[in-house]
């Protein structure tokens, strides 16, 4: 861990939290009819804003908040952990909870492999960076020097509360929730969301290519 566990707050800190939460509560109150708008939505609350506050109130560079190489010995063998827990545990949602019934998966993205790569990288890709550029870097390691792996359990918490008061708990949010834990060690231990990025998106394929395989 980090130094100590936990540190007192200064002003810049608390600052901070409270564009985080005002992020989070104007992006849950923000009316959206369609994708469309779900992702001008998340653009600005979940990137734009965090982004003009770290470079514009901040002065700080985007490499304090992830957007670097970090430790890639770590955040590889971190990565790897991650992704052989996450898909045991994908294996044990699909055999013994029912999930094939639950799972809202577009099905014909099933019979077309093409349509089936951009759907993971460019619809779920997109929303997974964000979430990592918002949960893991911004909020996440603005204060893990601060409160060590408690940190970790902060962007967790924070991710839950959002589905929570967005309504937007369901089991499409699956992995997600599955990945959510090991995203946040991976960036702690390698100072770099790059790697639960690509992790996240590599497990995603993985679990809905078994919700394929299981459904033919």
């Amino acid at each position: 861990m980090k130094s100590k566990l936990f540190q007192f707050f200064d002003k810049k800190d608390l600052v901070t939290g409270g564009v985080a939460i005002v992020c989070l509560f104007l992006y849950i109150i923000f009316p959206t009819n369609n994708v469309f708008q779900k992702i001008i939505s998340s653009l600005v609350f979940l990137l734009v804003i965090p982004f003009l506050y770290v470079k514009i109130i901040l002065k700080k560079s985007l490499k304090n908040f992830g957007f670097k190489k970090g430790n890639w010995m770590t955040g590889i063998f971190w990565s790897v952990i991650s992704l052989v827990i996450s898909i045991s545990i994908a294996y044990i949602i699909f055999r013994y909870f029912g999930f094939l019934e639950k799972y809202p998966f577009p099905r014909y993205l099933a019979k077309n492999f093409l349509f089936f790569l951009a759907y993971e990288i460019l619809l779920v890709g997109f929303f997974a960076f964000l979430y990592e550029v918002f949960f893991r870097g911004f909020v996440m390691l603005s204060f893990s020097k601060k409160i060590g792996l408690w940190s970790v359990v902060l962007q967790a918490f924070l991710f839950l509360s959002l589905l929570y008061f967005s309504g937007s708990i369901s089991w499409t949010m699956v992995p997600y929730l599955i990945f959510l834990f090991f995203s946040g060690i991976i960036v702690y231990l390698s100072d770099s969301i790059i790697y639960s990025f690509l992790s996240f998106v590599i497990f995603n394929i993985i679990f809905d290519s078994f919700f394929i395989y299981a459904i033919k």
